[in-house]
């Protein structure tokens, strides 16, 4: 393929972590799309609302007016890093897998290649934290890749991918065949304070290029649902995440 026919990556910007680990795990392809999970417009507002409250604090107790806003840098130094960590989660689709994850600086995402990936259980929900209460009678195993200001999700059933390092990935074995005595799924769901079309989409585009018959997937799956967290409401509201589970008992 030349690179003039190549399609660009879509999403958000691809950082340098995603391109050098993607070239150190070639198997995975290409990448497509690049899901991030940024603070929201109101995370920024609340902390610097906060930064505000504890300047003046400092202003009016034993420290002056001036001594409260030298402080203001050192807040701003704090509160980056802090968004900045906590935003760093992403989804990577790439042709045959997906890196899901923190990319954060001493952080590593996990592997998740389609092959392990149960292609009938992607949903999309509001809010994505209550997939765990409301799942759990039927499993233990959920793993959230999110952030406090995050409330819509993509969830899907997948294997527990390996951090992203190449001694790792082989360790597990987790681009050979897969051992059916050691066969386990658990229940992914990465969190957005944006709406998942894009993601869904992007997780339709590959699937189909691989030759899964989802063409549509986008259809059945937005917009997303909300949920009760409750379990009763489990089969109702997330009905492509039980019917997999069930299966895969």
């Amino acid at each position: 393929m030349s690179a003039a026919s190549i399609p660009p990556i879509t999403g958000d910007r691809l950082p340098r972590k995603a391109r050098r680990l993607a070239a150190e795990l070639p198997e995975l392809g290409r990448i497509r799309h690049v899901e991030g999970n940024p603070p929201s417009p109101l995370a920024w507002w609340v902390t610097i609302g906060c930064a505000v409250v504890f300047t003046a604090i400092i202003a009016l107790g034993n420290g002056s007016l001036a001594d409260a806003l030298v402080l203001i840098p050192a807040w701003a130094v704090i509160a980056w890093i802090i968004l900045g960590y906590l935003g760093a989660e992403k989804v990577v689709v790439l042709d045959r897998g997906l890196l899901i994850g923190s990319f954060a600086p001493f952080l590593r995402p996990y592997v998740v290649p389609f092959d392990r990936f149960e292609v009938g259980s992607i949903t999309a929900v509001r809010p994505g934290w209550k997939l765990p209460r409301m799942l759990s009678g039927r499993t233990k195993l959920t793993t959230g890749r999110t952030a406090v200001w995050a409330w819509n999700g993509v969830a899907f059933v997948a294997a527990p991918g390996p951090l992203a390092r190449r001694s790792t990935v082989d360790a597990a074995g987790i681009f050979g065949p897969e051992d059916p005595a050691r066969r386990e799924r658990l229940v992914w769901w990465f969190g957005t304070w944006r709406q998942p079309d894009r993601l869904v989409n992007a997780l339709e585009s590959a699937l189909v290029d691989l030759g899964h018959p989802v063409a549509g997937l986008s259809q059945q799956v937005l917009p997303l649902v909300p949920i009760s967290g409750h379990p009763a409401d489990a089969a109702r509201q997330v009905p492509r995440l039980v019917a997999t589970l069930e299966s895969s008992r």
